[in-house]
């Protein structure tokens, strides 16, 4: 099992008037990451996904824990792993610290979909890559209860 690692400096974009992060910066960080699994981790971009093969995977169930605030230059260290891989969709835990610190922890269901003139359609997700997901999913051992 890999996890995949992703620092991210705090900037002051993402800062409100108290000094610490804007909890939605959160939630575009956890989007970033997401984007860079699948670009880096997983060896297609989602703007390639999207406008050649017409597929996407939208988000169908997003759970944000804040733990503790972070500020800006923080330096946030930002994992993803696989915590369920259905025959459609996956559940993926995306977490971030900072000096040995929980600051935020994301819980990310996604449906694996054909892009249609309409709307969305679910599919199944492709043979290569659940192959390609199978690499960072957690071990059923690990998990814990939700």
């Amino acid at each position: 099992m890999a996890r995949f690692i992703r620092p991210y400096k705090v900037r002051f974009e993402d800062c409100d008037s108290a000094g610490i992060v804007f909890y939605p910066q959160f939630v575009l960080m956890a989007q970033r990451v997401f984007e860079d699994w699948f670009g880096e981790g997983l060896g297609i971009s989602l703007g390639r996904l999207h406008h050649q093969m017409k597929m996407g995977f939208p988000i169908v169930n997003l759970q944000v824990d804040f733990k503790r605030p972070s500020r800006m230059e923080d330096v946030l260290d930002w994992s993803l792993e696989v915590r369920r891989l259905g025959a459609k969709s996956l559940t993926l835990d995306i977490a971030a610290g900072c000096a040995g610190e929980e600051r935020v922890a994301v819980k990310l269901t996604v449906v694996c979909s054909d892009l249609v003139a309409d709307g969305l359609a679910s599919r199944e997700i492709p043979a290569d890559f659940r192959a390609a997901m199978e690499k960072f999913r957690i071990p059923d051992r690990l998990k814990l209860a939700p």
